[in-house]
């Protein structure tokens, strides 16, 4: 029996190295302790430590050694003192490398959007399975992949089919490329179903499914359901183009969920039309050889480049080009990193949409525009 112990402990300490490391914050007792046992009994993840409150959290983190510091934090959104929201925004612009899960019970389209604006990575209700919270956790490590309740997921989609514009590529969908059966999946899968309710809907195995929507991204050059979402509304709507010139916008960040949602708010403006998002700065420079816009409306913490980076090599290869930078990040350092390297503005990803109006506004004008909320170093 001790044999067995010691070859079980070792195997737990080889596979520790690759642990999902994960923080919990919520003010429940019960729901910290459940997701305390249930985390720690997983083989792919290791419960750091564990809070009830924001404001603990915050002080907690800062004690951490760099060794055990959290991949993801689970957070509760609406806690005694400081909100949920409210410390993702905050542990975002200090921990910019911290994936924030929030597990809550609220449903609501504001909630859920100020989360997003906040900078969280996922939003899961609290009626979800231990063990599909894990595999979301899972998920988002080791696939980017944005986790959502299904009940979220519709809403997030209402949200952009009934309050924007259809947001077109430079290519047209062209569905006659599916197949019969394909196009029935991908009707299917828009209006929300799982795979193994459209293998039951269809009669066919969720195996099948999956290689189905594999080939429907391949065809569609698509890569996510959100994407899939987009492209029908553009093949599907039927609307008339303004005859006033609208201003274009890139928008870049590393989070599609992110982008989404930008493009949903920006599209509520008369004026204004998105005909871009990218998720990898890397792609910039190329967009805007073939697509020229008026402002690119940039994040600041990404992988591969960061948004000052981006900014410095945008300017050398398109000197003219409107920059915004939206961020979490209330650093003068980055504040004066812009300035100096001409960026037009700079505001916080807190604003609401008539700041964001007017920044761009402000911009494409000819002026420069840092938020209201920042505090300016003096030059």
């Amino acid at each position: 029996m001790s044999s067995y112990i010691e070859a079980y402990d070792y195997k737990m300490q080889k596979a520790g190295t690759h642990l999902i490391k994960v923080a919990i914050v919520d003010d429940n007792k019960s729901t910290v302790a459940s997701l305390n046992e249930f985390l720690s009994y997983s083989p792919k993840t290791r419960v750091i430590f564990t809070a009830r409150s924001g404001q603990e959290f915050l002080e907690k983190i800062k004690s951490v050694d760099t060794d055990d510091f959290p991949d993801v934090v689970i957070m509760d959104v609406n806690m005694p003192g400081l909100s949920g929201i409210e410390v993702v925004r905050h542990g975002k612009a200090i921990y910019p490398s911290i994936k924030f899960l929030m597990l809550t019970v609220f449903d609501d389209e504001e909630t859920l959007f100020e989360a997003i604006k906040a900078g969280a990575s996922g939003y899961l209700l609290k009626d979800e399975r231990t063990n599909v919270i894990i595999a979301h956790i899972e998920s988002l490590m080791e696939e980017g992949s944005v986790p959502m309740s299904p009940r979220i997921a519709r809403k997030t989609l209402e949200m952009l089919a009934t309050t924007s514009k259809p947001i077109v590529g430079k290519h047209v969908v062209e569905l006659q490329d599916l197949s019969s059966r394909e196009k029935d999946v991908l009707y299917l899968m828009v209006d929300g179903l799982e795979y193994r309710d459209i293998g039951l809907k269809l009669n066919i195995s969720p195996h099948t499914v999956r290689k189905h929507i594999s080939n429907i991204y391949e065809k569609l050059h698509i890569t996510s359901k959100t994407q899939a979402i987009r492209l029908m509304q553009g093949s599907r709507a039927s609307y008339q183009e303004s005859t006033t010139r609208r201003n274009k916008i890139l928008l870049v960040d590393d989070h599609q969920i992110i982008l989404d949602s930008l493009a949903m708010m920006i599209g509520t403006i008369a004026d204004m039309e998105v005909i871009g998002k990218i998720s990898d700065p890397r792609d910039v420079p190329q967009f805007l050889d073939i697509s020229p816009v008026d402002i690119m409306i940039t994040d600041l913490s990404m992988p591969h480049m960061d948004g000052l980076t981006l900014a410095k090599l945008v300017r050398e290869s398109h000197p003219k080009q409107k920059i915004l930078i939206l961020t979490v990040s209330e650093s003068v350092e980055h504040i004066q990193q812009a300035r100096s390297i001409g960026v037009e503005g700079y505001i916080l990803k807190k604003a609401n949409k008539e700041e964001l109006s007017t920044a761009i506004r402000t911009i494409i004008g000819g002026e420069n525009y840092y938020g209201q909320s920042l505090i300016i170093p003096v030059s």
